[in-house]
């Protein structure tokens, strides 16, 4: 199974060796005893940070592009970005999610001096009144 993760605007391709994990969640609150108007919908997607380079001085990968999209304030209209994760498994496309104005609610990175490495987690949310432009697919070759 893979990932392709590709932010628009400007253009952050997550590598799909980095993306270990992709999770997309519809929320409505906890507290609900019926179907609610206050839906939202939620992306976590975690992975390793590459460490190594075959040219000095670059970036092994984009992961740093996510920590300053992360740092944007929220009056800026480059914190919100089309966000479109693909997920393969077997040559089919399994899913294919898009996010047309994502915004980032948490960003962390964490290393490791045992495992000689690092992991990030973003987690992303669709503007609540862009949810009508949510697409989910699947299903299809490409």
């Amino acid at each position: 199974m893979s990932f392709h993760v590709d932010i628009n605007d400007p253009k952050i391709s997550i590598e799909p060796e980095c993306t270990r994990r992709v999770e997309f969640r519809t929320d409505i609150p906890l507290d609900s005893s019926a179907r609610t108007k206050d839906v939202g919908v939620t992306m976590i997607i975690t992975g390793k940070i590459l460490s190594d380079s075959a040219e000095v001085g670059k970036p092994a990968d984009s992961t740093a592009k996510l920590l300053e999209w992360s740092a944007i304030p929220a009056e800026k209209k480059e914190a919100y970005k089309n966000v479109v994760v693909t997920v393969k498994a077997g040559g089919i496309s399994t899913r294919k999610y898009q996010l047309p104005d994502a915004f980032v609610v948490d960003y962390f990175e964490d290393f490791d001096n045992q495992e000689g490495g690092g992991t990030f987690t973003l987690v992303l949310k669709q503007r609540k009144n862009k949810l009508k432009d949510v697409m989910v697919t699947g299903g299809f070759t490409e």
